[in-house]
């Protein structure tokens, strides 16, 4: 079997991109490690779509339950500071989707048409400049000829190892809490979001489901805050802070699902014919939701250029169809990174006088209408490169 494009992981990315290839009669294979049956576990696990994320699925007819947000209200719990994002200041109806990800992963799932081998990984590629491909030796030890490897298979990527890619990772020294709650917020399509030295709490509504929770909350804490403290124990104890904020009582619904934060990013997303996309090759705190809209931006631009250079010529330059690809990604990625990476620690910070600043900040930004719509376009897709 000699695919064009051989992808490495098949979550929500990889899948996404052999669709959107098959879509133009470009042949794809996908390497993936677990079990073809998928255990779909508890739906607790949310995805925040951009409205650019959301039109690539639309494309490929990949419709899923959403819970649309028009409006996003920022406030620092210890200060005064705030900012408010309307989608009406942009014109759109919505700014962002809430999907659960397991519905996602599921739809992405059965729309395929193309090959996947399961239960098995890549363990080494050799490039093969006579024939302008490389060979893959499978872990069942198939060997496979293609063009290009789309290294899709998240943190920790296999396929950067095998690469030798020079990787750059730092913690953020927090845990990420997630679950389902039902609670009573007047308007529906609001989301929230609040800074506090108890966390980075953000609550947003939830698709109809089959159970009562009305909402998904992603809460950012210390870990020297959880150091002598079980993290059930943790969210009752403060949970009730965050009800007096919002003026509502929060039932939790859900199994608590919890993570650990880092950040990271490769100083090269291609090798050879390699190439990382998603969070294969970066990945960023969640306090904004774009992880998974930077993850949808890279797939399209990887598409868009082997789809052009496929057009083009029998005689695909692998070299410069991936160097187009890492130009309009790389340094874009590593802004927002850096971005989310500045207001970790401005928020997280105890100084008094740096607390003070991002009060005025919140609500210096709140008033000036052209950065409110710069930040509101960026977050919702609508900046693409």
């Amino acid at each position: 079997m000699n695919p064009v494009v051989t992808i490495s992981g098949g979550g929500i990315i990889g899948n996404y991109i052999s669709s959107r290839l098959s879509k133009n009669n470009i042949e794809s294979l996908i390497i993936e490690r677990s079990k073809s049956q998928n255990v779909i576990n508890e739906n607790i696990r949310t995805l925040t779509l951009n409205s650019f994320s959301k039109k690539l699925l639309d494309d490929l007819g990949i419709k899923v339950p959403f819970a649309p947000i028009k409006e996003i209200s920022v406030f620092d719990g210890d200060g005064s500071g705030s900012i408010h994002f309307s989608s009406k200041e942009i014109n759109e109806e919505n700014l962002s989707y809430v999907v659960f990800f397991n519905d996602l992963q599921e739809k992405l799932q059965d729309h395929r048409d193309h090959q996947v081998f399961f239960e098995n990984q890549i363990e080494e590629i050799f490039q093969d400049n006579e024939n302008n491909c490389s060979e893959l030796k499978l872990s069942n030890q198939e060997k496979i000829k293609t063009k290009f490897i789309a290294g899709c298979d998240g943190r920790n990527s296999n396929v950067a190892k095998i690469a030798k890619l020079n990787e750059k990772k730092s913690s953020y020294n927090q845990t990420a809490i997630t679950f389902t709650a039902s609670c009573e917020i007047k308007d529906e399509y609001l989301a929230h979001q609040i800074f506090s030295d108890k966390g980075i709490f953000a609550i947003m509504p939830l698709p109809e489901n089959d159970d009562k929770s009305t909402h998904t909350i992603v809460w950012s804490v210390d870990n020297e805050n959880l150091r002598d403290i079980e993290i059930k124990d943790y969210v009752k104890n403060n949970i009730s802070y965050f009800e007096q904020k919002l003026s509502t009582k929060i039932d939790i619904n859900s199994s608590i699902l919890t993570f650990k934060l880092f950040s990271h990013h490769f100083e090269n997303y291609i090798s050879g014919h390699v190439v990382l996309v998603g969070d294969a090759a970066h990945s960023i705190h969640p306090l904004a939701g774009q992880g998974i809209n930077l993850g949808f931006a890279d797939a399209d631009a990887l598409c868009e250029e082997i789809i052009s250079s496929y057009e083009k010529s029998m005689h695909i330059d692998q070299a410069l169809t991936l160097k187009r690809y890492e130009i309009r990604r790389k340094n874009m990625n590593l802004l927002m990174l850096k971005s989310m990476d500045f207001f970790v620690n401005l928020f997280g910070s105890k100084n008094l006088y740096i607390k003070l600043l991002r009060n005025f900040g919140l609500s210096g930004v709140n008033k000036a209408q052209f950065l409110k719509k710069f930040f509101i376009n960026h977050a919702a897709g609508k900046n693409k490169l």
